[in-house]
């Protein structure tokens, strides 16, 4: 049905207190033509030199099966950080001014609005900066437009 927005969550709200690179968390298989996705930090009780990574990918066909592809990397969040929500936005209108590297994520911060696929999936790496334990609580969730 066009026009209707659908909300989709890639990462359940729960508490994250082991380091991990590049978990993956759910990935939906789903039209649309615009996103707005959202990290919702709602707890952070690690030190400084914690981080918390959170990516969007998209899901690129290819003659090779499939590829995903990273279209948002959130502003790195503090592990001592305070409550906080990140936007980023997917818009299929969007055109890239240039050809890009799909080999690496983006920089932190950084969205291209203008990749999409079939189905997108989100990710995350949390670091310990010093073996002490860090612990957020945090969810990953998307309101599509089709």
């Amino acid at each position: 049905m066009s026009g209707v927005i659908r909300t989709v969550e890639l990462f359940a709200s729960a508490n994250r207190t082991t380091a991990v690179a590049n978990s993956v968390g759910n990935s939906k298989i789903i039209p649309f033509t615009k996103a707005i996705f959202v990290v919702d930090l709602t707890a952070a009780a690690g030190v400084a030199g914690d981080t918390l990574d959170v990516f969007v990918d998209v899901l690129a066909p290819s003659a090779a099966g499939a590829t995903w592809i990273n279209a948002v990397h959130f502003t790195q969040i503090a592990g001592d950080g305070t409550a906080i929500k990140h936007f980023a936005v997917l818009d299929s209108t969007a055109v890239a001014a240039t050809t890009f590297n799909v080999t690496s994520d983006c920089a932190a911060g950084v969205t291209k609005p203008y990749i999409w696929g079939p189905a997108v999936r989100g990710r995350y790496t949390l670091v310990d900066a010093g073996a002490h334990g860090q612990d957020v609580t945090f969810s990953l969730y998307g309101h599509l437009l089709n």
